[in-house]
This record gives C-alpha cells, sequence and structure tokens, in this order.
C-alpha cells in the first residue's frame, strides 16, 4: 500500500466567511460589571445610555440579578465571592470573544462613558499596538483605576488570558487591584491615558450633585472633553449627565455646520457656475436630473383634509394615517421656523395647502402655503420650501442563504377556485414537476358548509394520478381535506396546516389564481431567513380581460405589462416564513385579537423579525372578481381596502374612460336613432293628414 503522507481525518475546514479567514474583526467590546442589587438602576443607566453606540456591551455579575429588564445582555457567575468577577469576566471572554473584537474595555456600573466618543477613539488607534489605556490609579500607576475605565487591544488581552491562573491566586478586595495587576502582570504594560496621538480624556467627580454643580462644570474644559465620568452617585444623575453631554454634542454639530455651510458658500464662487451652483439646502444631495420626460418626479398636491392624485389610480384621497401627522408636523416646523425669523409675532397658523415629492436621493420635499396670523389679528401667507433629509442608509447584516432549500407551498383551495386550481396545476406541472425542483405541494380543500357530496372529486384524481406518476422525483404532492362551518380566515388556515410541519420548515402560501414560476420559488428561498426575515412580495394583478383586450384573442399567460396589469400594493395573500417563526409571533398576539389580524399583521407586531416587502414581477396573478363581504373583513379598515381593490383591478385609467367614452357616444348614438325614428313618425303624420285635408277641399269644390 502506498504511503499516505496526509492524514484523510485531518481535512482542511474552512470558515464560513471571508471576514473569518482574513481575520478581521469588530471593534469595540464593552465590558460592565455590575450586582444584582444594581443592576435595574446603575447597570440599566449604563446600558440605555451606551449599548447602542459601541459593537457589544454585556454585563457581568456574582449573582443573578432579580427580574432582569428585558433585551440587557448579561452573565451570572455560581461564585458567590465577588472578588472573583473580574477573573471570571476575563475566562468568559477568553472563551466566546477572544479574537472577535479590536478593543476590549472594562468599567463598572458607576461609570458614566460617552460611548460614542470612546469608540471614535479606538478606532483612530492602529490595531498593530499594544494598548493598555485609561486612567491611572494615583496609589499605582503601573494599574489603571476600574472605576474611569480600562481600554485593552486584541494583543493585551491575549496575553492576559493566557496568564489568568496568576491571577486568581493573587486577586485582591478591589475589583480595580485584581483587573489592574492583572493585566500589568501579563503585559508588563503599565496604564497610560495616552495611546499614539489620543488621549483618554477623563473627570472624577466628588460629592456630585447635578443641580447644584453643573452650572460651573459646563465651564470646565476639562469635564466638557472628558469621555469617562465617575463615579455616577446614582442612576438619576447618569442620565441627566447623559443628557447634558447630547446637547453639548448637538451644539458642537451645529457649530460645524454652520461652519461648513460658510465654507460652501465662499468656494462656491471659485467653480464654474459661481454661485448658480449651489444647491439648496446647502451642502444636501444634488437633486436627480431626469433624461427623459419619464423620469420627472411628480409633486403631490395636498390640503389639510385631502391629497390629490397621489397614484395613478385616485383623484383625491383623504389625509390620514402618517401621511397626515407628517403634513401636520411639516406646518408646525414652518411656523417655528416662522417666528424664530420674526422674533415671535405670530400667534396661530394655518395651513392653506401645499405640495410634495419624494426624491430618491434626497427625502421627502414640500413647498406649503401657511396662513400666520399675528397678535392683533392680522393674516398673511406665506411660502415655504423645506426638506425632510433621509437619514444614514446602513446595512443590515443577513445570515447567508441558498437556493437549495425545500419549500413547501400551502395552496388552499375553495368549491369556487376548481377552474383556477386546474391551470394551475398544468403550470405546476411544467415548473416544478417535471424540472424535480425540491417543493413539496400541500393542497388544503376546504369545504364551507355541510353538505355530504365531495365537491373536489376532479382535482383530488388529478393529484392523485400525478403522485403516482411522479414518485421518486424531487418534487412532492400532499392533499388535506378541511370540513368547516363557515369561511376560515388566513390565520386560521395556517393555524389548521401547522401541526403538520417542523419549525425549521420553509412555507409559502399562495392562490390557486397565480401564474407558476420557477422563478418566484427561488425568490421566495432567498428572501425568507429563519430568525431574520419573512418574505411578502406585492404581486401583479392582470386586469379584467374584457376590458384590458378590447381586440385580439386573450394570451393563456399573464403579460407583464401595464396596459394589462398591475401592481397591487394592498396584496397581502401570497407570503412566505418558517414555521418556527410563525409560532413565535402566533403566541403573543392574545386569542380576541387573532380574528381582527391578517397573516401581515402578525409579524407586524413581531419586532425581531425584519418584513421584506417588494414588487414580484414572477408572481402574476390572473384577475379574480374580488368580493367584499362584511362577514370575511376583520375590520371597516380593511373593508375600505378591499372596496378600493376591487375597483383597481378592473383596468387601467386610460381604459375606463375609453369605456365611459363609448357608453356615452353609444347612449347618443341610441337617443338620436330614437329621436330620428320619432322625426320620420311626425312627417307621416303630416303628410297623411296634408292628404286628408287635400281630400276635403276637393270635397268642397264639387
Amino acid at each position: 500500500m502506498p504511503n499516505k503522507l496526509v492524514d484523510e481525518s485531518k481535512k482542511l475546514v474552512r470558515p464560513r466567511f471571508a471576514s473569518t479567514e482574513l481575520g478581521i474583526r469588530e471593534k469595540l467590546f464593552v465590558a460592565v460589571l455590575t450586582s444584582s442589587p444594581g443592576f435595574n438602576s446603575y447597570a440599566l443607566a449604563v446600558n440605555k445610555t451606551g449599548a447602542h453606540h459601541v459593537t457589544k456591551m454585556m454585563f457581568f455579575s456574582s449573582a443573578k440579578p432579580n427580574n432582569p429588564s428585558p433585551g440587557m445582555p448579561y452573565v451570572s457567575f455560581p461564585d458567590k465571592d465577588s472578588k472573583n468577577l473580574p477573573i471570571h469576566t476575563l475566562k468568559y471572554i477568553a472563551e466566546h470573544y477572544s479574537n472577535a473584537y479590536d478593543y476590549y474595555m472594562f468599567i463598572t456600573d458607576r461609570t458614566y462613558i460617552r460611548a460614542e466618543k470612546i469608540y471614535e477613539l479606538v478606532s483612530h488607534i492602529s490595531i498593530s499596538e499594544e494598548v493598555h489605556m485609561g486612567v491611572p490609579d494615583t496609589t499605582d500607576s503601573g494599574i489603571c483605576t476600574l472605576e474611569g475605565g480600562v481600554i485593552l487591544s486584541q494583543s493585551v488581552i491575549r496575553q492576559v488570558i493566557s496568564d489568568l491562573e496568576w491571577c486568581l491566586i493573587n486577586a485582591k478586595t478591589r475589583h480595580s487591584d485584581t483587573l489592574g495587576q492583572c493585566v500589568y502582570h501579563a503585559s508588563l504594560l503599565p496604564c497610560n491615558a495616552i495611546s499614539g496621538d489620543k488621549v483618554f480624556h477623563h473627570y472624577r467627580l466628588n460629592d456630585f450633585d447635578y443641580d447644584d454643580d453643573i452650572e460651573i462644570l459646563r465651564r470646565d474644559p476639562k469635564f466638557n472633553s472628558s469621555v469617562s465620568v465617575y463615579p455616577m452617585p446614582d442612576d438619576l444623575s447618569h442620565y441627566k449627565i447623559h443628557r447634558y453631554f447630547c446637547k453639548l454634542e448637538l451644539n458642537l454639530t451645529r457649530q460645524e455646520i454652520d461652519k461648513a455651510k460658510e465654507s460652501i458658500i465662499n468656494l462656491s464662487q471659485y467653480t464654474a457656475e459661481g454661485k448658480d451652483s449651489l444647491i439648496w439646502p446647502v451642502g444636501s444631495q444634488e437633486e436627480a436630473r431626469p433624461k427623459t420626460r419619464f423620469d420627472i418626479i411628480r409633486w403631490d398636491y395636498f390640503t389639510d383634509t385631502d391629497i390629490y392624485f397621489d397614484d395613478d389610480f385616485t383623484n383625491v384621497r383623504l389625509l390620514k394615517g402618517v401621511h397626515k401627522l407628517d403634513i401636520t408636523e411639516i406646518t408646525q416646523t414652518a411656523f417655528w421656523k416662522a417666528n424664530y425669523l420674526y422674533n415671535d409675532m405670530y400667534v396661530s397658523y394655518k395651513l392653506v395647502n401645499g405640495y410634495r415629492r419624494f426624491e430618491p436621493s434626497r427625502g421627502m420635499e414640500y413647498i406649503i402655503d401657511v396662513e400666520l396670523k399675528d397678535k392683533e389679528g392680522l393674516a398673511t401667507v406665506k411660502r415655504f420650501h423645506m426638506l425632510r433629509p433621509l437619514g444614514k442608509v446602513e446595512i443590515v447584516p443577513m445570515p447567508y442563504v441558498t437556493e437549495t432549500t425545500k419549500i413547501n407551498l400551502i395552496l388552499p383551495v375553495f368549491a369556487n377556485e376548481i377552474e383556477d386550481f386546474g391551470k394551475f396545476f398544468h403550470e405546476f406541472d411544467i415548473s416544478v414537476l417535471q424540472t424535480g425542483d425540491d417543493t413539496l405541494l400541500y393542497v388544503l380543500f376546504i369545504s364551507v358548509g355541510k353538505s355530504p357530496i365531495d365537491e373536489f372529486p376532479s382535482a383530488k384524481a388529478t393529484m392523485e394520478y400525478y403522485v403516482k406518476l411522479k414518485k421518486g422525483n424531487g418534487a412532492k404532492m400532499a392533499m388535506k381535506t378541511w370540513q368547516t362551518d363557515s369561511k376560515p380566515r388566513e390565520i386560521e388556515i395556517i393555524d389548521h396546516i401547522m401541526q403538520d410541519f417542523k419549525s425549521d420548515s420553509l412555507i409559502a402560501v399562495i392562490r390557486p389564481s397565480i401564474q407558476m414560476e420557477t422563478a418566484f420559488l427561488n425568490r421566495v428561498r432567498l428572501n425568507t431567513i429563519m430568525n431574520n426575515q419573512v418574505f411578502f412580495p406585492i404581486t401583479f394583478w392582470q386586469y379584467k380581460t374584457n376590458l384590458a383586450y378590447d381586440e385580439g384573442d386573450v394570451p393563456s399567460m399573464v403579460e407583464l405589462n401595464g396596459k394589462y396589469g398591475h401592481f397591487d400594493i394592498f396584496s397581502y395573500e401570497h407570503f412566505s416564513f418558517y414555521a418556527g417563526d410563525y409560532q413565535s409571533a402566533r403566541k403573543i398576539i392574545p386569542v380576541q385579537e387573532v380574528k381582527k389580524l391578517q397573516v401581515f399583521d402578525l409579524f407586524l407586531r413581531n419586532r425581531r423579525l425584519h418584513i421584506f416587502r417588494a414588487a414580484e414581477p414572477s408572481l402574476r396573478v390572473r384577475w379574480q372578481n374580488i368580493t367584499c363581504n362584511v362577514n370575511d373583513v376583520a375590520s371597516s379598515d380593511l373593508l375600505e381596502i378591499c372596496s378600493e381593490r376591487s375597483y383597481e383591478s378592473l383596468a387601467s385609467r386610460p381604459q375606463l374612460a375609453k369605456l365611459v367614452f363609448k357608453y356615452q357616444e353609444n347612449t347618443q348614438n341610441l337617443l338620436d336613432t330614437k329621436n330620428h325614428g320619432h322625426q320620420v313618425h311626425q312627417s307621416k303624420l303630416n303628410k297623411i293628414k296634408d292628404v286628408e285635408d287635400d281630400d276635403d277641399a276637393e270635397d268642397s269644390i264639387f
């Protein structure tokens, strides 16, 4: 036998992500040492004021807290000796996060940190440096005081982790001494408040009372530049200090914005177009310049009660909901700006009218006319041009998904949908069964009422035939009959079939009226992510064929064209999710509210999941007569939406206008024909009368 130079049992397993293989780490991990009594006060204040600014923040205590606040990641250790808490914290980091971050910061729950400044500080320090940074202890210059905060680089934390046994043996009573001596012994690096050109500014408080001392502290440059303030006497002072620094940052940001504006205005005169090149607001994104007339963004006209022509299907719509709140807030902001410019001379305001448009590169833009009344009751109308800019665009990280996941297609079928089911099954055979796609078609035949006659004999026979014929291929089929007294709602249908699926099953709910395509299945696989995201595509609905196709034959396939259909933004009948995500969302809904909700509302209330909703060209629906029954609709709002959908699904606006014109023309022709017939009949009567008059004349002569 040939010698095997390589042991086959030791195979090279490559990381799943390139970042892991390249050693790319996150930036900052913050470990907060707390206690059980202070968890819901001091520690909660640290979490609320700093957790959203750093990469990760965790809380460590030697005892489990009572009724911990939800959303706060904490670790409690069984060792009741609190002096070993820093060592246990280091051990936990060694086991779970030893190679995941560039920098590690240790603080107590009495420390206030300006977390965004800390993150900015470590972001400007080279990761190749060995960093032992913080507030040097007055009793021992080699260690940092834990109350002021300690920052360790990846290289230093690695050295500390390798020498934890010495740290445990030599643990001190004070947490600051235990951690400080452990770090100094392992790395031989003394504590330093400076690393490179960055300084760890701090401020120590003595007998602090916010209301009495803040007026003095606000004039202290050392306090205003600090990134760490300690110790906090109570959690309320923690929040007050945070509010002060937020206002300070806001004022500094406004000053920087004003300086940037002045700089842009001064530099604009040196450009080719001069000061005419300035964009309003100064420094904002430039407007998108339309290349053709089809690229022009439409302005929507509105008043304080209605909005006009806001889409292609409506002339006027009542202003309500978030749109009403948006216009109200914009009008109020214009009133505040007017008083700012004219020394508070106005006491009341009223929106006259306005225009708005959404500019994808800038945000929502408004032009509004506001009637302002001064203290003497005199009214004047002023026009405001306003912009609600888009916030910072962030990339939401999502787990990796593939196009090989098995899909369970749930197809509820009612008795009046048998014809649509036949068309669907023909397309399903071509696009799924014959290609061997890894898909299970689960057909639920729903019989409403207590009729003893089977309403689906032909459909069941077709399925049984194909089950035997396609046995062994990738795609599978199953069917089930459900007899109910009344027509079930969406959630009731999902609840009925959930028992047949495992929690990791990918489920897609469809209707028989869809045009089956493989591309849609792949989109479901990519856009539905377990524990993260559900998929509610915006479907393309076909117009009524005898209205959309006024000439020629109607094709068997749904054509993706504005003449023959539209994307229905109120369509939620087709969706996909993982069974476990549905079960989690279902648990948080009270029983009395279930019948008032759609499945979309169910997931909307579960903030843990993203809802991905976008136009899906591969999901096309044949025209259906949308009926709006009060008993089938959960609320009055849904009934209004259903009525609107039934109107919009008929035909496009030009097609409907053409039909109205034809109807008016035919009506006029019919009236003209009747009038013409009446005139002919009258002329005949007149001729007869003339003849009779002539006969009478002749009689009189003779």
